[in-house]
C-alpha cells in the first residue's frame, strides 16, 4: 500500500534527484501524479529507470498523460460514487479498464 503522507517516498529511491525535483516543483503534477510515480517505482523500477534514461521529458510526458487519465476517472461522477461506497482507487481504475502499468 502506498502512503499519502510523503510524496514520492518510493520514487526518490529509483529516480534521479533532478527528476524528483522537476515533478515536485512543476504545477502540472499533483498528488495523483505523485502516487502514480511511486506506484511505477514500486512495481516497475527497472522500466522506470530506462524510461528516465530515454529522457526526463519523455518520462514526465508519460506521467502527465497517465495523471490526466486517472484523475479524470477518479473525479468523474461515477468514480466519486464508487469511492463513496468504499471502492479502492485501483478497483475503480480497473472497472474503467484503465491500464495502470508503466
Amino acid at each position: 500500500m502506498l502512503s499519502d503522507s510523503t510524496p514520492l517516498s518510493i520514487a526518490v529511491n529509483v529516480l534521479a534527484s533532478t527528476t524528483i525535483e522537476s515533478v515536485l516543483r512543476s504545477p502540472s503534477y499533483h498528488a495523483c501524479g505523485w502516487k502514480i510515480l511511486d506506484r511505477w517505482a514500486l512495481n516497475y523500477p527497472g522500466r522506470l529507470r530506462r524510461l528516465e534514461a530515454d529522457g526526463e521529458i519523455i518520462l514526465l510526458g508519460r506521467l502527465l498523460e497517465q495523471q490526466g487519465i486517472e484523475h479524470q476517472v477518479m473525479s468523474s461522477t461515477v468514480g466519486l460514487q464508487l469511492r463513496s461506497r468504499g471502492h479502492a482507487e485501483h478497483e475503480i481504475l480497473s472497472l474503467f479498464e484503465i491500464d495502470t502499468e508503466l
